[in-house]
């Protein structure tokens, strides 16, 4: 399922981008008919202003129940972090509102997630999504900048990890655990930058990795990057590791 990502390209009590983000949705919803719901989703049930402000404090009410408005066809619907369900229906398109990344990026995982429309409160916060992602901004339809990709090396231990680990459960299996340490360490040795980011992003993006797993992953690379260590993975014959990755980028 490809998924749609766009973000606005905005910051603080915008209440204009949370009206276009809603038309953008409902006319997404028109070319779609799979579009069966718009959730403007926050982070609690307190954080409604700007819908307070855009339809007043009885259509918000009302909203928490799901709304139906003129010219628009999918059920619109207020949910809150805590109440928010993903389906097993890819069905949704969600307005984030004022969330930053690290919630983006979970909700991203959802199948329910059909389409995206991040609104920050401060676009420092939802960099990590948008360089992720590298979705649209609905005002001007530009891209911003993504993360760069990892070298051939990086992304060719990656892909080996990638294939050699239950992908279900990521690297919490003490043997993909001691895998992951390991290839981390030779990369670490070897490879002339490691970035957390790059390296997390590419596993999402790419390799089809859950943002929770990902992290474990970068969690690792900063923790050598920081000048920190960790128990377990194989601390000799790193090289052996790189080699082989490195011949197969010739």
């Amino acid at each position: 399922m490809n998924k749609q990502r766009f973000y606005i390209d905005t910051e603080g009590n915008d209440d204009a981008a949370y009206r276009e983000a809603i038309q953008f949705a409902c006319k997404l919803a028109d070319d779609d008919p799979g579009i069966a719901r718009i959730v403007l989703l926050v982070a609690t049930k307190r954080t409604t202003g700007w819908f307070e402000r855009l339809f007043g404090e009885n259509t918000v009410k009302q909203l928490f129940s799901g709304v139906k408005f003129k010219n628009c066809r999918p059920v619109i619907k207020l949910e809150s972090l805590q109440t928010f369900r993903a389906g097993n229906v890819a069905a949704d398109a969600i307005i984030t509102c004022g969330l930053d990344d690290k919630d983006v990026l979970k909700i991203d995982d959802c199948y329910s997630a059909k389409v995206i429309i991040a609104v920050p409160w401060l676009r420092e916060y939802l960099q990590k999504w948008i360089q992720t992602w590298n979705p649209a901004d609905i005002r001007s339809n530009q891209h911003s900048s993504a993360f760069p990709e990892p070298s051939c090396i990086v992304k060719k231990a990656m892909e080996n990890l990638t294939n050699s680990i239950n992908m279900s459960t990521g690297i919490h299996h003490p043997s993909d655990e001691n895998r992951a340490k390991t290839f981390i360490r030779a990369l670490h040795k070897y490879e002339p930058s490691l970035e957390a980011n790059v390296v997390g992003a590419y596993l999402i993006r790419e390799l089809g990795w859950t943002t929770n797993h990902a992290q474990d992953v970068e969690k690792l690379i900063e923790t050598l990057n920081a000048g920190r260590y960790f128990r377990g993975g194989e601390k000799t014959g790193l090289s052996n590791y790189y080699k082989r990755w490195k011949e197969l980028c010739k």
